[in-house]
């Protein structure tokens, strides 16, 4: 009898620590780069999203990163645009930031609550001035810098850059990556394609040179990291403006492109061979359009339109023609100014990112009205995403603990043991 109710103890705990197990896996952190760009103040916020929905602020957040972030005193829209400032290593040890306004590039180690420790030698030199894109495959990182930062002076062209990274979480320049592009070209991204073959960047403001530039890029990755412009790149969008904010399709070789001054959303096709990119077609959107992401089975799609504070909503089933499901207006808006002879919201949508289970869509807003009296709209959307891809905002957004003279931008999510 003792033995069959020391088994029968044995199988209740084992049952009880694999629930706690399997609640420890669901917990969700959300990290967010303040942007602060006063000297070493640049900073990453932490929050823990538990299953009631709530946020906690992660024990310690915000971490500093060592550097400084960039700086936008006159809120000017367009050229300090940017995607991906922070990325979360494949591994999930190491958490990395830009620190545009100190040209370096900070490595934080995750620990298992989420909280973030410098790796040893963090930050490092971003290999030129104004860092503001990073993406990781595998044991190599990608780095855009632009060579654009109204607080100090520019005497480089900006450039892609490639870099190793170690298990100890340090940067390694690799060897003759560096490819440098027109100056005052301002890119904004570094997407590498899903196969770890092709690097893919938007040089945006590329069409306002004299004589204009493109303004889409697309490399081949060498095994060393270093890559090597498609020919033909960098090429022109059709119709008026650059290209901002770049996402591939998870299953398909097609890249989906930004086209913010023609409120819509470029569909090109990937050459799987080269990575030349050829055009295909349009999809409307909406005012501002700048950042893209699409769900992991690639089905939906969502858009940032940024000078409306909305999110358009995509069925993607077939991906070289989504179909619109509407837009989500974003709470707090806040009121509206005017600039460049059109009216914006003060509040404005620059980043985007999904739950690890896909059930929310996060979304980090900017306070970009030059009136820094009327309050401060910088902040933090936890948007429902219901089973046909549509969104809601249930509860009130929160405002974020950073001043409305900063912008914060960037968004990684990690699942954490505790």
């Amino acid at each position: 009898m003792r033995k069959l109710l020391y088994i029968a103890i044995v199988v209740l705990l084992a049952i009880s620590c694999e629930k706690e197990t399997e609640h420890r896996a669901k917990n969700t952190v959300v990290y967010i780069q303040t942007n602060n760009y006063q000297d070493n103040q640049n900073a990453v916020l932490a929050y823990r999203h538990k299953e009631d929905g709530t946020l906690e602020a992660v024990p310690g957040s915000p971490f500093l990163t060592g550097g400084a972030g960039l700086g936008n005193p006159k809120q000017i829209l367009g050229p300090a645009d940017s995607d991906t400032e922070i990325k979360i290593s494949k591994d999930g040890k190491f958490l990395l930031a830009v620190n545009s306004g100190s040209n370096t590039i900070a490595v934080m180690r995750i620990q298992s609550n989420g909280g973030l420790t410098p790796v040893e030698g963090s930050p490092f030199p971003s290999g030129g001035q104004t860092p503001v894109s990073i993406d990781v495959y595998n044991k190599h990182v990608f780095v855009v810098n632009k060579s654009q930062d109204p607080l100090h002076t520019i005497n480089q062209n900006p450039n892609y850059i490639t870099f190793t990274i170690d298990n100890n979480g340090r940067l390694t320049q690799v060897p003759d990556s560096k490819v440098e592009t027109f100056a005052g070209s301002s890119p904004a991204q570094a997407l590498v394609s899903n196969n770890g073959k092709f690097l893919f960047g938007a040089d945006f403001l590329g069409f306002m040179l004299n004589p204009p530039k493109g303004t889409l890029r697309s490399f081949t990755i060498n095994s060393s990291g270093t890559i090597t412009p498609v020919a033909g790149t960098p090429q022109s969008i059709p119709g008026m403006g650059g290209a901002l904010g770049l996402w591939q399709h998870p299953k398909e070789n097609i890249l989906y492109v930004g086209f913010p001054m023609q409120a819509k959303l470029g569909i090109y096709d990937i050459n799987s061979a080269s990575g030349a990119l050829t055009f295909q077609s349009t999809v409307e959107a909406g005012g501002g359009i700048c950042w893209v992401r699409t769900n992991k089975n690639g089905d939906k799609l969502y858009l940032l339109n940024s000078a409306e504070n909305t999110v358009g909503m995509y069925n993607s089933s077939a991906p070289m023609s989504p179909s619109s499901l509407g837009k989500l207006k974003l709470k707090e808006s806040g009121p509206t100014y005017v600039d460049m002879e059109m009216e914006f919201p003060t509040s404005q949508p620059f980043s985007l990112g999904f739950s690890p289970s896909e059930k929310y869509l996060y979304v980090v807003n900017q306070h970009t009205n030059p009136d820094f009296s009327v309050g401060n709209y910088n902040y933090f959307h936890v948007l429902h995403v219901a089973e046909d891809g549509r969104l809601t905002e249930p509860g009130e957004p929160l405002q974020l603990p950073v001043p409305n003279i900063y912008r914060p931008r960037g968004i990684a999510v990690i699942q954490t043991s505790l």
